[in-house]
């Protein structure tokens, strides 16, 4: 589906573009692609660390000529270009050979062609990079691992995006106020269910109305005046010796 476009320009742990080209690619490109990844539910500092990595920050031929920031084969909307490339082989040999790449008019497609690539996999595994997808993964670490020899022939893959995450500390762009994560999620469901008021028992006086309990009383004490008089209505009738029994 893709290649490691740098292969040639990034030495592990070094872009060949100057700091200032990173910070301005990174100010350019960080609102689309917060937006995009939340829509999505994908971490904006993989897809960040992506686009970096795919497109030396803007600079390599594919994303100036074709606005093909993360090296997506194929054709767009019947738009293509076609670049000389090194890709890594199975026994992790590099290879130099040409291929198609999308043509997009912006680099908004770009970034949402790339997020829809993340989500519906291939035809063969749609599942294919769910690892990415913040339901699924705890970190963007583990996200960026994820795309390791699945995303692009470079077995490294996942590597140097998280080194690129940690060097320009990209994850500040999954804290945003537009971005979530997994994590977040699991936070707020405790919080909420921590929140919520506790049921009250009842007593047992509360499961019987009041007007039945002192209906009760009211009968209870009815019946023992009654009883007592009757007993001594009883008592004054009898005989004087069986009254003085009694």
């Amino acid at each position: 589906m893709a290649f490691c476009a740098l292969i040639s320009l990034f030495c592990f742990g070094k872009l060949s573009v100057s700091a200032s080209v990173q910070t301005d690619f990174i100010n350019q490109m960080k609102a689309p692609i917060i937006k995009v990844s939340r829509e999505n539910h994908l971490y904006a500092s993989v897809m960040m660390a992506q686009a970096m990595l795919e497109s030396d920050c803007g600079q390599s031929e594919l994303a100036t000529q074709g606005n093909n920031y993360f090296g997506i084969k194929g054709s767009y909307d019947g738009q293509s270009v076609t670049m000389n490339t090194q890709e890594m082989t199975e026994k992790g040999k590099t290879v130099s050979t040409s291929a198609v790449f999308k043509k997009y008019p912006t680099l908004l497609e770009s970034i949402e062609d790339n997020a829809r690539i993340l989500r519906n996999g291939t035809d063969d595994d749609p599942q294919l990079y769910s690892g990415t997808w913040t339901t699924n993964s705890l970190s963007a670490s583990d996200a960026a691992m994820a795309l390791s020899s699945t995303y692009a022939t470079d077995m490294e893959y996942g590597d140097k995006l998280n080194h690129l995450i940690n060097t320009y500390h990209l994850e500040k762009l999954d804290t945003s106020p537009s971005s979530t994560n997994i994590n977040d999620k699991i936070a707020a469901e405790i919080k909420q269910q921590m929140s919520k008021p506790k049921p009250v028992a009842q007593t047992s006086e509360e499961t019987v109305p009041s007007k039945i309990t002192n209906r009760k009383i009211e009968i209870a004490s009815q019946h023992v005046f009654q009883t007592k008089h009757s007993k001594q209505a009883t008592r004054i009738n009898l005989p004087i010796e069986h009254a003085i029994q009694k």
